[in-house]
Protein backbone atom coordinates (compact mmCIF):
# COMPACT_ATOMS: atom_id res chain seq x y z
CA UNK A 1 0.00 0.00 0.00
CA UNK A 2 1.41 3.42 -1.23
CA UNK A 3 1.34 5.43 1.99
CA UNK A 4 1.17 8.77 0.59
CA UNK A 5 -2.26 7.87 -1.69
CA UNK A 6 -4.01 5.15 0.51
CA UNK A 7 -4.74 5.93 4.39
CA UNK A 8 -6.56 2.90 6.05
CA UNK A 9 -9.76 4.07 8.83
CA UNK A 10 -7.11 3.71 11.42
CA UNK A 11 -5.11 6.71 10.42
CA UNK A 12 -8.03 8.72 9.18
CA UNK A 13 -9.64 8.75 12.48
CA UNK A 14 -6.24 9.78 14.53
CA UNK A 15 -5.86 12.37 11.70
CA UNK A 16 -9.26 13.77 11.96
CA UNK A 17 -10.44 12.78 15.75
CA UNK A 18 -13.48 10.96 14.33
CA UNK A 19 -14.12 7.83 15.15
CA UNK A 20 -13.72 5.11 13.89
CA UNK A 21 -17.53 3.90 14.23
CA UNK A 22 -18.09 7.21 12.83
CA UNK A 23 -16.50 6.67 9.82
CA UNK A 24 -17.43 2.75 9.47
CA UNK A 25 -21.32 4.45 9.97
CA UNK A 26 -20.50 7.09 6.77
CA UNK A 27 -18.99 4.18 4.58
CA UNK A 28 -22.49 1.98 5.16
CA UNK A 29 -24.40 4.70 4.04
CA UNK A 30 -21.97 5.43 1.37
CA UNK A 31 -21.73 8.83 2.66
CA UNK A 32 -17.48 8.92 2.28
CA UNK A 33 -17.11 5.18 0.84
CA UNK A 34 -14.26 3.33 1.40
CA UNK A 35 -12.08 1.73 -1.56
CA UNK A 36 -11.43 -1.71 -1.47
CA UNK A 37 -8.23 -3.62 -2.94
CA UNK A 38 -9.71 -6.70 -4.77
CA UNK A 39 -6.32 -8.52 -4.10
CA UNK A 40 -6.00 -7.83 -0.65
CA UNK A 41 -9.37 -7.01 0.49
CA UNK A 42 -7.99 -4.27 2.84
CA UNK A 43 -10.38 -1.46 2.74
CA UNK A 44 -8.79 2.08 2.21
CA UNK A 45 -9.31 5.56 1.61
CA UNK A 46 -7.23 8.04 -1.32
CA UNK A 47 -7.00 11.66 -1.16
CA UNK A 48 -10.13 12.59 -3.27
CA UNK A 49 -11.92 10.83 -0.46
CA UNK A 50 -10.33 12.45 1.93
CA UNK A 51 -11.47 15.99 0.35
CA UNK A 52 -14.93 14.61 0.41
CA UNK A 53 -14.82 13.99 4.10
CA UNK A 54 -13.61 17.20 5.13
CA UNK A 55 -16.40 18.67 2.81
CA UNK A 56 -19.14 16.63 4.73
CA UNK A 57 -16.86 17.26 8.51
CA UNK A 58 -17.36 21.33 7.37
CA UNK A 59 -20.63 20.82 6.77
CA UNK A 60 -21.88 18.81 9.52
CA UNK A 61 -20.07 21.72 12.33
CA UNK A 62 -22.80 23.82 10.13
CA UNK A 63 -25.36 21.70 11.58
CA UNK A 64 -27.07 20.34 8.70
CA UNK A 65 -28.42 17.25 9.31
CA UNK A 66 -27.00 13.59 7.08
CA UNK A 67 -29.36 13.86 4.23
CA UNK A 68 -28.41 17.35 3.49
CA UNK A 69 -25.00 16.60 3.40
CA UNK A 70 -25.48 13.14 1.53
CA UNK A 71 -27.36 15.31 -1.43
CA UNK A 72 -24.01 17.94 -1.35
CA UNK A 73 -21.53 15.85 -1.87
CA UNK A 74 -23.12 13.22 -3.67
CA UNK A 75 -22.82 15.14 -7.15
CA UNK A 76 -21.73 18.18 -8.35
CA UNK A 77 -24.15 21.18 -7.12
CA UNK A 78 -24.34 24.70 -8.49
CA UNK A 79 -23.71 27.79 -6.70
CA UNK A 80 -27.05 28.29 -6.29
CA UNK A 81 -27.80 25.28 -4.64
CA UNK A 82 -25.14 25.53 -2.31
CA UNK A 83 -25.96 29.35 -1.47
CA UNK A 84 -29.65 27.96 -0.84
CA UNK A 85 -28.79 24.87 1.48
CA UNK A 86 -26.02 27.95 3.51
CA UNK A 87 -28.66 30.51 3.40
CA UNK A 88 -31.54 28.30 5.16
CA UNK A 89 -28.91 26.92 7.66
CA UNK A 90 -27.70 30.72 8.73
CA UNK A 91 -31.56 31.33 9.62
CA UNK A 92 -31.69 28.63 11.48
CA UNK A 93 -28.62 29.53 13.47
CA UNK A 94 -30.62 33.18 14.04
CA UNK A 95 -33.35 31.29 15.16
CA UNK A 96 -31.60 29.44 17.67
CA UNK A 97 -29.53 32.68 18.28
CA UNK A 98 -32.80 34.56 19.13
CA UNK A 99 -33.87 31.40 21.43
CA UNK A 100 -30.75 32.36 23.32
CA UNK A 101 -31.03 36.07 23.79
CA UNK A 102 -34.43 35.71 24.80
CA UNK A 103 -33.98 32.92 27.58
CA UNK A 104 -31.06 35.21 28.91
CA UNK A 105 -33.55 38.21 29.00
CA UNK A 106 -35.58 36.55 30.98
CA UNK A 107 -33.16 35.08 33.22
CA UNK A 108 -31.79 38.53 33.20
CA UNK A 109 -35.16 39.88 34.45
CA UNK A 110 -36.11 36.59 36.96
CA UNK A 111 -32.62 37.28 38.37
CA UNK A 112 -32.92 41.38 39.18
CA UNK A 113 -36.17 41.11 40.68
CA UNK A 114 -34.84 38.22 43.39
CA UNK A 115 -31.94 40.13 43.67
CA UNK A 116 -31.33 40.96 47.55
CA UNK A 117 -34.69 39.75 48.70
CA UNK A 118 -35.21 38.12 51.74
CA UNK A 119 -37.55 35.52 50.12
CA UNK A 120 -38.34 34.58 46.49
CA UNK A 121 -41.40 36.76 45.40
CA UNK A 122 -42.03 35.01 42.39
CA UNK A 123 -45.46 34.56 41.76
CA UNK A 124 -46.57 37.23 39.26
CA UNK A 125 -43.39 37.48 37.58
CA UNK A 126 -43.02 33.79 36.65
CA UNK A 127 -46.89 33.76 35.53
CA UNK A 128 -45.38 36.70 33.12
CA UNK A 129 -42.30 34.51 31.74
CA UNK A 130 -44.26 31.62 30.92
CA UNK A 131 -47.12 33.98 28.88
CA UNK A 132 -44.30 35.59 26.92
CA UNK A 133 -43.99 34.86 23.41
CA UNK A 134 -40.50 34.69 22.21
CA UNK A 135 -41.36 35.27 18.28
CA UNK A 136 -42.65 38.44 19.38
CA UNK A 137 -40.15 40.10 17.60
CA UNK A 138 -41.01 38.68 14.01
CA UNK A 139 -44.60 40.78 14.38
CA UNK A 140 -42.48 44.36 13.64
CA UNK A 141 -42.03 42.95 9.73
CA UNK A 142 -45.89 44.10 9.72
CA UNK A 143 -45.34 47.93 11.71
CA UNK A 144 -45.28 50.33 9.44
CA UNK A 145 -42.78 53.16 9.63
CA UNK A 146 -42.14 56.31 7.67
CA UNK A 147 -39.90 56.35 4.64
CA UNK A 148 -37.54 58.71 6.61
CA UNK A 149 -37.43 56.47 10.31
CA UNK A 150 -36.86 53.36 7.71
CA UNK A 151 -33.67 54.93 6.06
CA UNK A 152 -32.53 55.66 9.14
CA UNK A 153 -32.92 52.12 10.88
CA UNK A 154 -32.24 50.34 7.97
CA UNK A 155 -28.29 52.61 7.64
CA UNK A 156 -27.89 51.76 11.53
CA UNK A 157 -29.13 48.17 11.33
CA UNK A 158 -27.74 46.56 8.71
CA UNK A 159 -27.05 43.12 9.40
CA UNK A 160 -29.78 40.56 11.19
CA UNK A 161 -27.52 39.84 14.35
CA UNK A 162 -27.59 43.59 15.44
CA UNK A 163 -31.42 44.16 15.26
CA UNK A 164 -31.33 40.83 17.15
CA UNK A 165 -29.01 42.13 19.94
CA UNK A 166 -30.53 45.68 19.89
CA UNK A 167 -34.14 44.37 20.35
CA UNK A 168 -33.28 41.81 22.93
CA UNK A 169 -31.01 44.20 24.91
CA UNK A 170 -33.78 46.76 24.94
CA UNK A 171 -36.17 44.40 25.97
CA UNK A 172 -34.32 42.13 28.89
CA UNK A 173 -33.99 46.40 30.54
CA UNK A 174 -38.23 46.16 30.18
CA UNK A 175 -38.81 42.43 31.56
CA UNK A 176 -36.06 43.73 34.65
CA UNK A 177 -38.55 46.69 34.89
CA UNK A 178 -41.86 44.65 34.97
CA UNK A 179 -39.73 42.44 37.74
CA UNK A 180 -38.95 45.27 40.03
CA UNK A 181 -42.14 46.55 39.80
CA UNK A 182 -43.83 43.46 40.82
CA UNK A 183 -41.32 42.85 43.28
CA UNK A 184 -41.94 46.44 44.81
CA UNK A 185 -38.45 47.98 43.97
CA UNK A 186 -38.46 51.32 44.09
CA UNK A 187 -37.30 53.76 41.46
CA UNK A 188 -34.91 55.03 43.96
CA UNK A 189 -33.83 51.73 45.51
CA UNK A 190 -30.10 50.42 44.85
CA UNK A 191 -31.74 47.97 42.38
CA UNK A 192 -33.62 50.98 40.52
CA UNK A 193 -30.29 52.33 40.68
CA UNK A 194 -28.46 50.07 39.18
CA UNK A 195 -31.30 49.62 36.36
CA UNK A 196 -30.86 53.52 35.55
CA UNK A 197 -27.16 53.47 34.62
CA UNK A 198 -28.06 50.41 32.44
CA UNK A 199 -30.58 51.47 30.82
CA UNK A 200 -28.78 54.85 29.75
CA UNK A 201 -25.98 52.99 28.79
CA UNK A 202 -28.38 50.43 26.92
CA UNK A 203 -29.85 53.64 25.41
CA UNK A 204 -26.27 55.04 23.75
CA UNK A 205 -25.79 51.60 22.68
CA UNK A 206 -28.80 51.28 20.94
CA UNK A 207 -28.52 54.35 19.10
CA UNK A 208 -24.79 54.27 18.43
CA UNK A 209 -24.29 57.92 19.82
CA UNK A 210 -26.83 58.89 16.64
CA UNK A 211 -28.72 61.71 17.60
CA UNK A 212 -30.72 60.91 14.12
CA UNK A 213 -31.25 57.26 15.24
CA UNK A 214 -32.28 58.57 19.28
CA UNK A 215 -35.23 60.62 17.72
CA UNK A 216 -36.17 57.99 15.59
CA UNK A 217 -36.57 55.39 18.62
CA UNK A 218 -38.50 58.00 20.61
CA UNK A 219 -40.57 58.52 17.54
CA UNK A 220 -41.16 54.70 17.58
CA UNK A 221 -42.33 54.94 21.02
CA UNK A 222 -44.77 57.76 20.93
CA UNK A 223 -46.61 55.86 18.01
CA UNK A 224 -46.31 52.57 20.20
CA UNK A 225 -50.13 52.19 19.51
CA UNK A 226 -48.86 50.42 16.52
CA UNK A 227 -46.11 48.12 18.38
CA UNK A 228 -46.78 44.07 18.70
CA UNK A 229 -49.48 43.98 21.64
CA UNK A 230 -47.35 42.04 23.86
CA UNK A 231 -44.01 44.99 23.79
CA UNK A 232 -46.59 47.87 24.06
CA UNK A 233 -48.11 46.30 26.91
CA UNK A 234 -44.94 45.80 28.64
CA UNK A 235 -43.10 49.37 27.75
CA UNK A 236 -46.34 50.70 28.79
CA UNK A 237 -46.74 49.20 32.52
CA UNK A 238 -42.56 49.77 32.97
CA UNK A 239 -42.58 53.36 31.74
CA UNK A 240 -43.11 55.22 34.76
CA UNK A 241 -40.77 52.92 37.06
CA UNK A 242 -37.96 53.85 33.91
CA UNK A 243 -38.42 57.30 33.70
CA UNK A 244 -38.56 57.97 37.56
CA UNK A 245 -35.57 55.40 38.16
CA UNK A 246 -33.54 57.61 35.57
CA UNK A 247 -34.70 60.88 36.20
CA UNK A 248 -33.37 60.21 40.02
CA UNK A 249 -30.43 58.86 38.72
CA UNK A 250 -29.52 61.86 37.05
CA UNK A 251 -30.72 64.16 39.81
CA UNK A 252 -28.11 62.55 41.58
CA UNK A 253 -25.32 62.40 39.59
CA UNK A 254 -25.99 66.39 39.28
CA UNK A 255 -26.27 66.85 42.71
CA UNK A 256 -22.49 64.92 43.22
CA UNK A 257 -21.31 67.45 40.44
CA UNK A 258 -22.40 70.78 42.20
Amino acid sequence: MEKKNKFSIGEISQLTGVTVRTLQYYDNIQLVPLEKNEENGRRYYTKADLTRLQQVLFYKSLGLKIKDIHQLVKDTISTKQLTDVLEKQRELFYYKLHEVQSNIAMIDASLAGIKENKELALGNLVQLMISLNKDTIYQYADVSFDESSLDIFQKYYQKPEEVLDMYWKWKGLILEAVAHILNEHSPESQQGQDFAKRWLEAVVDITKGSQNLLEVHKQSFQNRQNWPEEDRRLAEFADGFIDQAVDYYLSSRRNEND
